[in-house]
């Protein structure tokens, strides 16, 4: 099994805890665990918090904790604390941020192991829509986006993925996904999702092509064919799992 490096962002600037402290106690809503984060149907409940900002550096191959293949072309992205991120469930699904100054839609690509409930490390540039960068940590509502604009989908296995390690990753899916089943012999066989944004099947589903099912916490649901083992491979293709807008 191939090991997976964590790709540290090269700034995370958070606030003083004195800050912290004054913008928190200027929130009035208790802090509560998104439900769109488990395995139940999803929440789109509106939640209070704070916000940070952070820079990611831009890898070449694997971009934030959820892996991405590259950063968002417009650099909206979101970190999340470790309950919020939920062990890499929420990777690649989509937040409406609203703050003192605008609203902004940001992309789950990272984790920020430091940050508590409902506080979310928001790239530089997508603070920049919602507040002053100047501030550093600001008052935020936020919910999830149900069904968001995205383009087709597209897949790649993990580097050192075969016939006997399935590890595949799914982009531009818009929803937070429920599950990803691989079919083996004519069975569907669920893979299991890991914090680092893919799903895994061992032990292996055969040299391929492959037909997967991928079913999202609304209850969408898609099922993709001839996807090829080729490790670090985006691959293309024009499914979806909602009508695109």
């Amino acid at each position: 099994m191939a090991n997976h490096t964590r790709i540290w962002p090269t700034k995370r600037i958070i606030a003083s805890m004195a800050a912290f402290v004054a913008v928190t106690l200027a929130i009035s809503s208790p802090y509560a665990p998104p439900a769109v984060a488990g395995t139940t149907a999803a929440s789109i409940t509106t939640y209070s918090g704070q916000a940070t900002f952070y820079q990611a550096s831009a890898g070449t191959t694997t971009n934030g904790n959820c892996s991405f293949a590259q950063l968002p072309s417009n650099k909206y992205y979101v970190a999340l604390g470790p309950k919020e991120y939920a062990a890499g469930a929420r990777c690649g699904s989509y937040l409406w941020v609203t703050g003192p100054k605008g609203s902004v839609r940001v992309v789950v690509m990272d984790q920020c192991p430091e940050c508590g409930t409902n506080h979310l490390d928001l790239s530089k540039e997508a603070f920049a829509r919602i507040a002053d960068v100047k501030d550093g940590l600001v008052p935020i509502t936020w919910r999830t986006l149900k069904d968001p604009t995205v383009p087709a989908m597209s897949f790649r296995f993990k580097d050192g993925s075969s016939q006997w390690w399935f590890a595949l990753q799914v982009f531009d899916h818009g929803n937070q996904l429920r599950s990803l089943e691989v079919k083996v012999n004519g069975a569907w066989k669920k893979a299991s999702r890991v914090n680092y944004g893919y799903w895994i099947y061992q032990p292996g589903a055969g040299p391929g092509p492959y037909q997967v099912r991928i079913t999202d916490v609304f209850n969408h649901q898609v099922t993709v064919s001839n996807i090829k083992m080729q490790p670090m491979v985006v691959q293309k293709t024009t499914a979806r799992l909602y009508p695109a807008k």
